[in-house]
């Protein structure tokens, strides 16, 4: 077999505000014969789907700045969760054929030299070989099965601890994470509040199951919690403004997933706030999270909305609407089908 093209994104510049077409070099610069390439006892993965995500926003900075996730480096590859399929293998337990999940460059096609290696830069985000009984898009891995999906879950399921009844507020309703907790939390019998960023998106968190939505650009955020609340639980997506009208209209004992600042009503209120990283949770729900999400999905009880753009060179374009709120559900880059 010849040789073929191996595209690749490489970080090259550290934005000042929303990435643009500076911030990512697409290169056509690397082939490879997937059929001789020497594996040195990996496996050879095509890349199929990528995940973008807000927090990769922080990864552009200069690397001696501290952070909780490494810097992304200057005329490096991009990095970030990913599903692939493996189209080689040599020994190390994964078969060719399997599809897998983890922390993967942005490119065609790569090699992973060793199977059991936690990731590429931290610990905690391994290598996972995928089951898809329900035989649902492999993509979904990179989003309502992915990273999102366990994000909601978990964050609901241990930091909210909801109870049938109770009021839960989500902020960016529309969002990768926040469709889904509207429609896990209707599941669990809840009241939802959802706040969106345009009169579309409070059609579609309406339709997902939502009680009440609004858009935050056009209302008062603290007048619809009075209304509609006092809330028992928020999912906060967002901080800011939002963060202190949920707190100014929380019940007592109200719990809070977010990231925001501390404010006084937080102890006259009893809230307990906490922030979310999902791995903190995947060893004690991931089993119950793919025993479970998967049927709702393929059942149609849960409705992932996505956002697709094609190509790596399509990068730029879909993390800058994704941070502007242009994008609605999950981003995800499509390599292959």
């Amino acid at each position: 077999m010849p040789l073929i093209l191996n595209p690749r994104l490489i970080f090259s510049s550290i934005p000042k505000g929303h990435p643009n077409t500076e911030t990512f070099t697409y290169l056509e610069d690397e082939y490879i014969n997937i059929e001789t390439v020497n594996l040195e006892g990996g496996i050879l993965v095509e890349i199929l789907a990528l995940s973008l995500d807000p927090y990769m926003r922080n990864r552009m900075r200069p690397v001696q700045e501290p952070g909780d996730m490494p810097a992304f480096v200057l005329n490096d590859n991009v990095t970030g969760f990913g599903v692939g399929h493996v189209l080689r293998s040599e020994g190390n337990g994964i078969a060719a054929g399997s599809h897998i999940y983890r922390f993967m460059p942005f490119k065609k096609f790569v090699i992973f030299l060793t199977t059991t290696a936690m990731s590429l830069e931290m610990s905690g985000l391994g290598l996972k070989v995928l089951n898809n009984p329900h035989k649902l898009p492999w993509h979904y891995f990179v989003g309502a099965l992915g990273m999102t999906g366990q994000t909601a879950y978990y964050g609901l399921k241990d930091l909210s601890s909801p109870t049938p009844g109770e009021t839960l507020f989500v902020s960016a309703a529309c969002g990768a994470v926040g469709h889904l907790i509207i429609q896990m939390a209707k599941l669990q019998k809840l009241k939802v509040i959802a706040s969106c960023g345009s009169d579309e998106k409070v059609a579609l968190a309406l339709r997902l199951g939502a009680d009440h939505a609004f858009n935050y650009r056009t209302s008062h955020t603290s007048e619809e919690l009075r209304r509609h609340g006092p809330i028992d639980i928020y999912f906060d997506n967002v901080g800011g403004p939002t963060l202190e009208a949920a707190i100014e209209n929380a019940n007592n004992h109200a719990r809070f997933v977010i990231c925001g600042m501390n404010l006084w009503l937080l102890s006259c209120y009893r809230i307990k706030i906490e922030g979310m990283v999902m791995t903190d949770w995947a060893n004690k729900y991931e089993k119950e999270f793919f025993d479970t999400i998967p049927q709702y999905l393929a059942s149609g009880d849960i409705e992932y909305i996505y956002h697709e753009y094609k190509g790596l060179e399509s990068t730029a374009t879909a993390f800058t609407n994704m941070l502007k709120g242009g994008n609605t559900g999950k981003t995800v880059i499509i390599l292959d089908e």
